[in-house]
């Protein structure tokens, strides 16, 4: 499989789901970025507020306090430019065009493998 060299990125992850997060983990520990997590919505936007200078955001949709879709709008307007992949388990096209709406600027759906990550990634970098 091949990876990409992420040294010197940060990326921020929100991810409130244990196992979610250790392998997304392990797939950004082979690009060598610095990982944040974020565990809901509201720590998200608060990580942006005190730390407008991460490189990526992965965005969880469904999380416990607040929708991704609106945890990406309100970072939106802290980190206009910022790339920001969606996670979701919703396959619709219906929901997919919501979650690109909402200002997300690609989406990767639940669940997907190593490879399929790092082509994401690839892409902003």
């Amino acid at each position: 499989m091949s990876t990409i060299n992420l040294e010197n990125k940060q990326i921020l992850v929100v991810e409130d789901d244990e196992m979610n997060f250790i392998y997304i983990n392990q797939i950004f520990k082979m690009t060598n970025a610095a990982i944040t997590r974020a565990r809901t919505g509201y720590e998200a936007i608060q990580l942006c507020l005190n730390n407008p200078r991460y490189d990526l955001i992965l965005m969880d949709i469904q999380l416990p306090d607040i929708d991704g879709k609106e945890v990406t709008r309100k970072i939106r307007q802290i980190l206009p430019e910022i790339p920001v992949i969606a996670q979701t388990a919703a396959k619709s096209e219906q929901d997919l065009e919501m979650i690109r709406q909402a200002g997300c600027t690609d989406v990767i759906v639940k669940p997907f493998k190593m490879e399929e990550m790092i082509r994401k990634i690839e892409k902003y970098f």
